[in-house]
């Protein structure tokens, strides 16, 4: 019928909020772990480190803040043993990967008698997955693999004994906290943030695309040459989506070919009024629910300015917000990761580690309280660093990761490392 018009609503919401879950069902002997697909937990989670400013930063400073100086005991004939067996190196590593993923494992090398630790070094997370349960309660082996998303290197994947379950040489020690609904693997703590994080991302991709392509306004696109059928009609929708929609087209054009002027598709020019203070009001949003996520309280204690903060010092404020930070979530993570250390070395014979972590504090804090206490700023780092010390408690160790001990090995040699590692492993062999 001559006049006739239809309307179609072209769904560019493509997405779903994240569904992250062990796959125990799967013909592998290796459990999968996913947020999006199969197996992509880890890509995940790294591309919302990579693409969100506010997330980075984030993660960097905390991470930064659970190494703090660096581990050590207070034992002092021990002390010189122990930065052998863990580098300083391997420690902050390890520091990154338990705030990043909410995972982390060392390489634990044994001597040959199998009693003793000989070399403790972090291994990328995102490189190992656990071997489904089998008659024991606990996790028996975790396999490694350069690239999992390469079913032809999975085919070569490396099986390596979980910490004091074999007498092999090198064991897997995994570090992780409790995750209700998840046995094999856990969960950052700013996992609620993950797509605030992509978002954040996608609207830099946006601004990125519409600076180099230029500023184009939103256009309605009709075709004069009547209603197609239904699936021509769905085959048009799907070429507009495809080629037009997401923040990687922003700022393209269509060009359209006729043999009659009559039937030329028309474009009307939508105007959308304020659209720069909606797109400034979704970046606020986004970086003020990351920080949410991440337990920040001062943005500024990791170089972070927000609309609200500027860069004015405000040291009460500061301070404040430090010792929260310090308590409800720097405090944490280093104890998952003195509790697995110590409970490891005493599984070594190693009864008297008196570890602690040497904590950072922002000079700003340090100068404004030895400015009011009349003290040196290194007299009020000691204080501080007292008052903040974290001893390993070895008595919760055991609810870290399934990773329980059994002694017995000889000759040590590091396995194969992925080549963009390769320098920065040392080989040890008898």
């Amino acid at each position: 019928m001559k006049g006739q018009q239809k309307f179609s609503i072209v769904n560019v919401n493509n997405n779903s909020l994240p569904i992250i879950q062990e796959d125990t069902k799967t013909r592998y002997p290796f459990v999968p772990f996913g947020v999006y697909g199969n197996d992509d937990f880890f890509d995940a989670v790294t591309t919302a480190f990579n693409v969100s400013t506010t997330n980075a930063a984030s993660i960097e400073g905390i991470a930064d803040l659970i190494f703090g100086k660096g581990l050590y005991s207070k034992n002092e004939v021990f002390n010189e043993t122990l930065q052998k067996i863990i580098p300083q190196e391997e420690i902050k590593r390890v520091s990154f990967d338990l705030k990043l993923f909410g995972n982390a494992a060392f390489q634990v090398y044994w001597d040959e008698t199998h009693t003793k630790i000989k070399k403790m070094y972090h291994i990328p997370v995102q490189l190992l997955r656990a071997e489904k349960l089998g008659n024991s309660p606990k996790i028996e082996n975790y396999y490694y693999c350069t690239d999992w998303n390469d079913m032809r290197k999975v085919r070569d994947k490396k099986k390596i004994p979980a910490f004091e379950t074999s007498n092999e040489k090198m064991e897997i020690l995994y570090i992780k906290h409790y995750c209700p609904g998840l046995y094999y693997y856990s969960l950052p703590d700013w996992v609620s943030a993950l797509q605030l994080a992509m978002a954040e991302g996608e609207i830099s991709n946006l601004h990125f695309n519409n600076i180099v392509n230029g500023f184009l306004p939103a256009v309605m696109l009709n075709f004069n040459n009547g209603v197609p059928a239904p699936e021509e009609r769905q085959t048009i929708e799907d070429l507009v989506q495809a080629k037009f929609t997401g923040t990687d087209n922003a700022g393209r054009f269509m060009l359209s070919f006729n043999d009659d002027p009559a039937t030329k598709p028309t474009i009307d020019i939508i105007d959308i009024t304020n659209l720069h203070e909606k797109y400034d009001y979704v970046a606020e949003y986004t970086q003020d629910r990351i920080l949410v996520a991440h337990r920040v309280t001062s943005p500024l204690l990791f170089g972070i300015r927000t609309k609200n903060n500027g860069f004015s010092s405000q040291s009460e404020e500061m301070k404040t917000a430090f010792s929260i930070l310090q308590t409800m979530t720097i405090a944490p993570f280093q104890n998952i990761i003195l509790n697995s250390l110590d409970y490891a070395l005493t599984c070594s014979g190693y009864t008297d580690a008196q570890l602690y972590f040497e904590q950072l504090t922002p000079l700003v804090i340090l100068s404004t309280t030895a400015e009011e206490t009349g003290k040196s700023i290194a007299q009020v780092e000691d204080e501080v660093n007292d008052s903040m010390e974290n001893p390993a408690t070895t008595e919760d160790a055991e609810d870290q990761t399934p990773m329980e001990p059994i002694p017995g090995t000889e000759a040590m040699e590091r396995f194969t490392m992925p080549t963009i590692l390769s320098k920065e492993y040392e080989i040890y062999k008898k």
